[in-house]
């Protein structure tokens, strides 16, 4: 009989070697305005604003494994355009496969 861990903030991953956050900030980089309120929340550093060539810079977590998940990013977006999901290992795989937005 096996057993669910009750809590995923317990879990570490070889890859990462630390606790997997429960939520995780997934960005829309089409609603995001580029103020940069997000990135000055994030206690670790993981969120910045990314230069695409475009009139406004985009919020991208281009460190997503010293993210702990803690949505103070997503608090601070006026826009609602970071949110936090729950498909935490898909969160982590789309910003580990992709650098930038684009």
């Amino acid at each position: 009989m096996s057993s669910i861990p009750e809590s995923k903030e317990a879990e570490t991953t070889p890859e990462t070697e630390h606790k997997i956050p429960k939520k995780f900030p997934w960005v829309i980089p089409f609603s995001c305005e580029g103020c940069g309120d997000c990135v000055e929340a994030c206690p670790t550093g993981s969120i910045t604003l990314v230069d695409l060539g475009k009139k406004v810079d985009k919020a991208w977590i281009t460190s997503p494994d010293t993210c702990i998940g803690c949505g103070k990013c997503a608090s601070a977006c006026v826009v609602c355009a970071v949110q936090m999901t729950e498909y935490v290992e898909k969160a982590l795989t789309r910003y580990r496969e992709h650098p930038t937005p684009e």
